[in-house]
């Protein structure tokens, strides 16, 4: 699949854009198709790092030509090095355990400025996509509420779509 719901899209293009001078280096985690790296690319010229899980989305999606840098590597093996002014985790936390994803974001915050989690906040189960695991929703029933509570610390922003199309809230954390 490699793409994601446009809902929390232009919220997250306007955030980045407010926050443009404070931000040069970006992760993107679970790149897909590039979809964060098209488009926020138009606001200026960020360094950009991928890590994609699936190679093929790598190939496919000639992520790299689009990245400055890209790991093939599930994030939950990424040996964190660097900081990054921003991260983004575009629909990934649903891919993992919740307590696997507690872990992920205190070790993301421990690297980034700001992170922000856009993630399914409404029962949607998923399966494997074309054969790649990485598609598959482990924890597949967050809600807002759950979200709050569970990164309360560091929940500075949200956005939640109104309405009865609710599928996906977006989330600004950092410590």
């Amino acid at each position: 699949m490699g793409i994601s719901s446009a809902q929390g899209k232009i919220e997250t293009f306007n955030w980045v854009n407010a926050n443009k001078d404070s931000i040069m280096n970006v992760l993107d985690i679970g790149a897909g198709s590039g979809t964060y790296h098209t488009l926020l690319s138009p606001i200026k010229k960020f360094n950009w790092t991928g890590i994609e899980a699936w190679k093929s989305y790598i190939d496919e999606f000639s992520l790299e030509s689009k990245y400055d840098k890209i790991h093939n590597i599930d994030v939950r093996s990424f040996l964190w090095k660097d900081f990054y002014d921003l991260v983004i985790a575009g629909d990934i936390l649903e891919h993992i355990t919740k307590d696997e994803a507690i872990l992920l974001v205190e070790n993301i915050l421990a690297h980034t400025n700001t992170l922000i989690i856009s993630i399914p906040i409404v029962h949607m189960p998923q399966d494997e996509i074309n054969n790649n695991p990485y598609e598959k929703h482990i924890k597949d029933d967050w809600s807002h509420n759950e979200v709050m509570e569970t990164w309360k610390l560091y929940i500075k922003e949200f956005w939640i779509p109104k309405g009865k199309k609710v599928q996906v809230g977006v989330y600004w954390l950092s410590k």
